[in-house]
């Protein structure tokens, strides 16, 4: 992997594959406990901005204060954000606000009231239907640019990706999204810095290897930092099936508003935007790109945080630092590797069409069909006649008895259901008919050939199968091809939503807990904290996984200490008393992925719940994480310094052990309240 590549991030590549890194990809010793924090966050919709808003606040709720005697919160020390999806609502907002200069409790308090509002689906339906949002604008009139505008107007208030490059706090941001050029990751990246000329960036590329943004040319980047947050959220959380592809650089464009801005059109976005083919020969962008949710290529955000580790510990590549690597990595996630079994549908007997088959009952609708046809056609001529008859008997008839037919003839209801009728009549007629009747009524080899002329996708099937398969499924009752068509739909919707995530999920994870290349390199560094931790459906395995840990011969000492009870004690405080956490986590954790929350959950404060399940499981992983590090600091005591995987300097020992103390606190009031910080 050479720097460009690392740069990157191209997740089709492997982290670990160039033995020029392999050893700037050791585990490192940890000097400064709790410092240098990067956030991932998960996809997952509403549900994973609120955990991942539970879990920030929950790191600004830890305080402590630093060698300079300024008070500081774990979230004032987090550098880097990578986020998917839903995620990225929480991980965005706080960046932006935070480098403006905003407190959190504003972060908090804005997203929450944008969340827990009524009518966020309304606004959009309204937008969607409003002509005048639509005046002047290149973007698509579609469902994820209303949501786009919706977000750039009551979340982002209008900011761009500029605010990035502000005078506030040092953070570098990775919003993720999915191309389809590549297939692969693209990453709304930038820690604010641009490399000097001929230098190597340390921060990543804003897009991937294939495709991204020039920030080393004044056009590349003051485009850049023209586009609206609202436009890359909207390309991060952009879900298939639920939304269409946002477009690049079509859906990123915006009209200039009364002196205010300038705008932003198509051509001056793809001037600003490198595209190679796959000689690596870069051009300006030809062609439109479509973007979707983060989370198809990473729906954690943890491969971006990964590749930025590398990034620190070993570029420059004349003079890289070790030790400039993340101390901890919070993986922040509202999933699970988990699936329900797959249960196949079932035919149906019930009615009586499912028990014809699809021949008969084609030809039992040819035949409805046509006299129907015939009924329209007939009530259409008869429609005609009554019209012409209303206007002569005006025109004409003098008797006041032959007026009045006219006049109820020409009454509006009955004058409407006659054009009606007629306009039915007519259009149904013998065109759509003769066409309907002329499939149902063809020979098998007559749909072979259409098949093979208008479905490309078969053209490579003899014609002699698909004649077998036609003759099945004409002969085939309806009940079973409604299941066959079911299956299929069901299974392929579960591959593309289900299957597909949760492989790239144990592909990326295998890598971070140094399962695939059996070489640990975040060893010390990671927590997993993941929204299902405490629920009632995790119990057991939760229960299994502490014990086992923590009776693991791994933390056993050199020496015995007599009377020595660290691990039965640490398993009571993490497994004790948990009941209440319990039921809340299980609510958190059932909410659906969705963009709002609807009335049935705010009537059940599930927003809350969420949040709070953040706040408390982010306190119960830190505090298993600070135990095990309490224990490793007790086995190597006896070790000189260098040969110590924790090494602490006094004031860092006893910042850890503060934090430590803090934790257990808080864990003991989060059993009895699992809302009080909300």
């Amino acid at each position: 992997m050479d720097e460009q590549l690392m740069q990157a991030g191209d997740p089709g590549h492997d982290l670990t594959a160039s033995p020029r890194l392999k050893k700037g990809l050791e585990a490192e010793v940890l000097k400064t406990p709790f410092q240098k924090i990067a956030l991932a966050l998960s996809g997952g919709g509403f549900r994973a901005a609120s955990y991942s808003v539970g879990t920030m606040s929950y790191l600004h709720h830890l305080k402590y204060t630093d060698r300079e005697g300024k008070e500081r919160s774990l979230l004032d020390n987090v550098e880097f954000i990578s986020s998917a999806s839903g995620g990225t609502f929480a991980g965005m907002l706080y960046a932006a606000y935070t480098k403006r200069g905003f407190p959190f409790e504003k972060v908090y308090k804005d997203i929450l009231e944008f969340m827990g509002g009524e009518g966020l689906l309304d606004d959009v339906l309204k937008l969607m239907n409003d002509d005048r949002e639509w005046e002047n604008e290149e973007k698509s009139r579609n469902f994820i640019n209303a949501f786009a505008k919706i977000y750039d107007q009551k979340l982002f208030k209008g900011e761009t990706f500029g605010v990035f490059w502000g005078e506030g706090k040092d953070i570098e941001v990775c919003f993720n999204a999915t191309e389809f050029y590549r297939g692969i990751s693209f990453r709304w990246q930038t820690g604010g810095t641009v490399a000097s000329a001929g230098a190597a960036s340390v921060e990543g590329k804003t897009g991937n290897q294939y495709i991204y943004f020039d920030k080393n040319s004044k056009t590349g980047l003051e485009t850049l930092q023209q586009i609206k947050l609202g436009d890359i959220m909207a390309s991060s959380s952009c879900f298939p099936a639920g939304f269409e592809p946002i477009i690049y650089p079509r859906d990123f464009t915006y009209p200039g508003k009364d002196g205010v801005n300038k705008g932003l059109n198509s051509n001056t976005l793809e001037q600003a935007m490198i595209i190679t083919d796959y000689d690596n020969r870069p051009r300006a962008l030809d062609t439109s790109i479509g973007l979707m949710d983060g989370g198809i290529d990473d729906n954690q955000g943890v491969y971006s945080a990964m590749l930025a580790d590398v990034r620190r510990r070993t570029l420059p590549s004349d003079n890289p630092d070790p030790d400039n690597g993340f101390d901890m990595v919070i993986v922040t996630d509202v999933a699970s590797y988990f699936m329900d079994p797959y249960v196949p549908p079932a035919p149906l007997e019930k009615g009586g069409l499912r028990k014809k088959n699809i021949a008969r009952l084609a030809g039992d609708w040819a035949k409805v069909l046509k006299g129907l046809s015939t009924a329209l056609k007939i009530t259409g001529i008869v429609s005609l006649i009554l019209l012409f008859a209303a206007i002569l008997l005006l025109a004409f008839a003098e008797l006041r008895g032959l007026t009045n037919i006219g006049f109820l003839l020409l009454s509006p209801s009955i004058l409407l259901l006659l054009l009606v009728v007629f306009a039915v009549g007519y259009k149904a007629g013998s065109p759509l008919i003769g066409k309907l009747s002329d499939i149902f009524g063809a020979s098998d080899k007559e749909i072979v050939s259409s098949l093979k002329e208008e479905v490309p996708a078969v053209a490579n099937f003899s014609d002699e199968a698909l004649g077998s398969m036609v003759k099945y499924l004409k002969g085939a009752r309806f009940g079973v091809l409604e299941q066959m068509g079911k299956a299929r739909v069901g299974s392929m919707l579960s591959l593309l939503l289900d299957i597909n995530l949760k492989q790239t999920r144990r592909l990326i994870f295998d890598i971070f807990f140094g399962n695939f290349y059996g070489s640990d390199i975040w060893g010390n560094r990671r927590v997993f904290n993941v929204i299902y931790e405490l629920s009632l459906f995790n119990i057991a395995s939760r229960e299994s996984t502490i014990r086992k840990k923590f009776s693991s011969k791994d933390y056993s000492l050199p020496v015995p200490l007599p009377n020595d009870h660290w691990g039965k004690d640490c398993e009571e405080l993490l497994l004790n008393g948990c009941a209440k956490l319990s039921s809340v986590a299980e609510q958190a954790r059932t909410m659906a992925t969705t963009l709002w929350y609807d009335k049935e959950d705010s009537d059940s404060r599930r927003m809350d719940k969420v949040v709070a399940c953040g706040q408390f499981t982010t306190c119960a992983k830190l505090l298993e994480y600070a135990l095990v590090l309490e224990r490793i600091l007790v086995q190597e005591e006896s070790l000189p310094l260098a040969g110590r995987t924790l090494q602490f300097g006094d004031f860092d020992r006893e910042l850890f052990g503060k934090i430590r103390l803090q934790l257990e606190d808080d864990w003991k009031k989060f059993k009895a309240d699992p809302l009080f910080m909300y």
